[in-house]
C-alpha cells in the first residue's frame, strides 16, 4: 500500500512539472507583422490586434526611456493601441520587446521590435521661441505641436530682494500649451536692458532646454496730451447733459470718477461725468487717430473706482430716470468691455478690414459673472453687495491712494509704426440679479468706459 501511494505521489509530481512547462506560449507569427509604430512628440504609438486566442489576456511591450529607466506598458482588447513616452528629442530604432500574458499574468517569450519619436514640445518649445522687447519688459512667443506636455519657466537676471545680489529671478512657471502662446512681462525692478533665461522640462520633471537672451532693451512710453490725438465713434454714443454723458468726459483727466463721487456728495446722484456708447456699441469702431505715424504702446481705458455708481436714489426705482435705467439696470460692471480687440493700421480706419490690420491686442475675459471674479480688471468698479472698499465712503487722501481702475491695453511691439488705432468690444461682463442669476444684464449693448488715455514709444 504504500508503495502505490509513493508512485502517486511520483506520478501527480509528474504531471505537474508537465504542466509548468507547458504555461509558456509565443507570440504568434503574424502578429508582428500588424504591429506599426507612429512616431509622435516625445514617443511614438504602438498599434496592435490580440489574436482570438482564450489564452491571451493582453499585450506587454517594455522598453528603456530617454532617462535609461524601464517602462512596462500593457494593453488588452479593449484598445488597439498604446502611447510610448518618456523621450525629448527624436530618436530612431529604439529597441523595445514585445509580448503577451494571460489573465494570470504569465508571459509569453519576447519578440524584439523598434520605433521611431519626434522631438518632445519642451524641445519643440524652442525651435520658434523669440524673446523681444516689451513695455517695461520683454515679450515671449511660442508654438508647440499638437500633443503638449511639460513646463516652461522664465527668468530675468535681476536683484535678489533677500540678498540684494544679482540673482536669476523666476517671474512665471506655465504648462506649454497647445498651439504656442504669447506671454507678456512687465518688470518689478527697474532696468534699461535686462537679460532673459527661459527654461523647460518634461512632464516628469525632468531639465530638457535652456537659452538665454541677452542685453534686451526695456521700451518705455510717453503718454500723449489729448490734444495730440483725434477720436472719433463709428456707432451711437449718448450726449445728454442733463446727467453729464459724453465724449467729452472722456478727456477731462478724471481717471477715477471722482466728479461723479463729488456730485454724489453734494446731492447730484444722476451727473456721471463720463462716457456712454450705445445702443448697440458692440462692434462698432472706436477710432484714435495719432495724427501721423508712430509705435503704439498702450491705450488706456479707465472706469469708476468703487462707488455704487449702479443704485437709484434712497426714494426707490419709482423716481429713477427711465433713461438711466435702461443704460445702467442696476449693474456698472455689466457695461464695461470683456471681450476688445485693438489694431493698429494706416488704411482708412472706418472701412478697413479688420482682418488686414495689425491686431495689438486682445482681451477674451468671458462673459463669467464679473462679481465673482477676483482675476477681471474691473473687479473694483463697484462696491454693491459688500464687494470692494465703498470709496464714497473714504476721505480724499483714501480716494488720491486708491490704485485707479484700468484695462491697461499694452500693444504687442514689432517696431512698425501707425497712424491709426482701432478697438472694438465684442461684449461686456455679465452681472446678476439677486433673485435671477440668470437675467440679461446689457440687452441694449451700452458700453462705458471714463477717460481713454494713449501711449506710444518714447522718443
Amino acid at each position: 500500500m504504500r508503495k502505490i501511494f509513493f508512485i502517486l505521489c511520483v506520478l501527480s509530481c509528474f504531471v505537474a512539472c508537465n504542466e509548468d512547462n507547458e504555461i509558456g506560449f509565443d507570440v504568434p507569427v503574424e502578429f508582428s507583422r500588424e504591429l506599426s509604430f507612429r512616431p509622435i512628440p516625445g514617443g511614438a504609438v504602438m498599434k496592435y490586434y490580440l489574436p482570438q486566442n482564450s489564452d491571451i489576456f493582453g499585450v506587454r511591450v517594455r522598453y528603456m526611456d530617454a532617462q535609461g529607466i524601464e517602462i512596462s506598458k500593457e494593453g488588452t482588447y479593449l484598445s488597439d493601441s498604446l502611447e510610448l513616452l518618456g523621450f525629448n528629442e527624436a530618436r530612431q530604432d529604439v529597441p523595445a520587446q514585445v509580448s503577451f500574458f494571460n489573465n494570470r499574468m504569465e508571459e509569453s517569450e519576447a519578440i524584439e521590435v523598434f520605433f521611431d519619436t519626434e522631438d518632445s514640445a519642451p524641445v519643440v518649445f524652442f525651435d520658434n521661441l523669440t524673446v523681444s522687447p516689451f513695455w517695461g519688459g520683454f515679450s515671449l512667443i511660442y508654438t508647440s505641436p499638437e500633443t503638449v506636455s511639460g513646463m516652461a519657466h522664465v527668468f530675468y537676471l535681476g536683484t535678489n530682494p533677500l540678498t540684494h545680489q544679482p540673482d536669476s529671478i523666476l517671474i512665471m512657471s506655465t504648462p506649454i500649451v497647445e498651439g504656442g502662446d504669447t506671454l507678456n512681462f512687465v518688470l518689478q525692478q527697474d532696468q534699461e536692458t535686462t537679460t532673459v533665461i527661459v527654461r523647460t522640462e518634461d512632464y516628469r520633471g525632468y531639465r530638457v532646454k535652456q537659452q538665454v537672451f541677452e542685453d534686451l532693451p526695456i521700451l518705455t512710453m510717453d503718454t500723449l496730451l489729448s490734444t495730440d490725438f483725434d477720436f472719433r465713434f463709428t456707432g451711437n454714443s449718448v450726449e445728454n447733459e442733463e446727467f453729464q454723458f459724453g465724449e467729452k468726459y472722456l478727456f477731462d483727466g478724471d481717471k477715477k470718477g471722482t466728479t461723479y463721487r463729488t456730485n454724489r456728495l453734494n446731492g447730484d446722484s444722476y451727473k456721471y461725468a463720463t462716457f456712454i456708447a450705445g445702443p448697440q456699441a458692440f462692434g462698432e469702431r472706436f477710432i484714435i487717430d495719432l495724427r501721423e505715424e508712430k509705435i503704439p504702446a498702450s491705450v488706456n481705458l479707465y472706469a469708476y473706482l468703487n462707488y455704487g455708481s449702479t443704485w437709484p436714489t434712497a426714494d426707490g426705482f419709482h423716481d429713477y430716470p427711465p433713461l438711466l435705467m435702461e443704460i445702467w439696470d442696476m449693474s456698472y460692471i455689466t457695461k464695461l468691455p470683456c471681450k476688445i480687440k485693438l489694431y493698429g493700421t494706416n488704411e482708412n480706419p472706418e472701412t478697413v478690414d479688420l482682418s488686414s490690420c495689425a491686431r495689438l491686442y486682445e482681451l477674451d475675459g468671458g462673459t463669467t459673472k464679473a462679481y465673482f471674479r477676483d482675476e477681471s480688471w474691473a473687479q473694483n468698479t463697484d462696491c454693491y453687495y459688500g464687494r470692494g472698499e465703498d470709496m464714497m465712503s473714504a476721505t480724499e487722501e483714501e480716494v488720491e491712494a486708491a490704485e485707479p481702475v484700468c484695462l491697461e491695453m499694452l500693444c504687442n511691439y514689432t517696431g512698425a509704426g501707425y497712424r491709426y488705432l482701432i478697438f472694438v468690444v465684442e461684449d461686456t461682463f455679465d452681472g446678476y440679479y439677486m433673485w435671477n442669476v440668470d437675467a440679461e444684464r446689457n440687452g441694449q449693448e451700452y458700453v462705458t468706459f471714463n477717460e481713454v488715455e494713449v501711449c506710444v514709444k518714447a522718443e
